[in-house]
């Protein structure tokens, strides 16, 4: 009787370790999914599953940086629900069945946020969003993306350039 007390609040203080980890990161878990997925449905999906698999992995008391843990399990879920996504839409015969995207025009900078997003490739909105929307270092990119800080730093490089040449077509092809 003495051992499942033990166990219990050792399962307790887990879950209410885990809660408080929930409390923490989900919103800025969601608009990561968010920003990477471009879909507010398929984000808060996102969210929860990685919530989910952070939950089953059993390893959040040995985690020394949750935030980035997180964003590791966020960047692989979100990468793979694109894979899925783009591999069903090669199939002929889901064509009738694919769903409408929603579109948001409030705002004219949301257009254009949206426009250089959309013409980004997954793994490169992951890294624009890390950097610039979540405000994350390179050595936290690094761990997320599974690369070395020069990597990191270099890939962000590469892509803030190739953004630089969408908004310079962009402004060409409104004259």
């Amino acid at each position: 009787m003495y051992v499942n007390r033990t166990e219990c609040s050792i399962e307790e203080l887990n879950e209410n370790s885990f809660e408080d980890l929930i409390k923490q990161y989900h919103q800025q878990i969601y608009i990561y999914c968010y920003n990477i997925l471009r879909n507010p449905h398929d984000a808060e999906d996102a969210a929860q599953e990685v919530f989910m698999k952070a939950y089953q992995s059993n390893r959040v008391e040995e985690i020394n940086n949750h935030s980035a843990w997180l964003y590791k399990i966020a960047y692989n879920h979100c990468l793979n629900k694109i894979r899925r996504k783009t591999l069903i839409e090669f199939i002929p015969f889901t064509e009738k069945n694919r769903l409408k995207r929603e579109v948001y025009h409030d705002q004219q900078s949301d257009f254009e946020l949206n426009y250089i997003l959309s013409n980004l490739k997954p793994k490169e909105r992951a890294i624009i969003v890390l950097r610039i929307i979540e405000d994350k270092d390179f050595a936290e990119i690094a761990t997320i993306l599974d690369t070395s800080i020069p990597t990191a730093r270099k890939r962000f490089e590469r892509v803030k350039s190739k953004i630089q040449k969408l908004i310079e077509r962009r402004i060409q092809d409104e004259r």
